[in-house]
């Protein structure tokens, strides 16, 4: 099931405690959790960083 969409205006109506238990719920916690597609686009980040700034040292 799609998690709700929150927008300004709805996030705006709620109290400070309404709003963090919004927030608090859209964390994912567990790996296994995650969607896919998310853990897939932050793994090829990461090895394109560590590609970029550990190069192997050519002498």
């Amino acid at each position: 099931m799609a998690e709700k969409i929150w927008t300004a205006a709805e996030l705006e109506q709620l109290t400070p405690a309404e709003r963090e238990a919004v927030f608090e719920a859209g964390i994912i916690w567990d790996l296994e959790d995650a969607p896919p597609e998310l853990l897939a686009r932050t793994r090829r980040k990461i090895e394109q960083r560590i590609a970029a700034t550990e190069t192997p040292d050519r002498r």
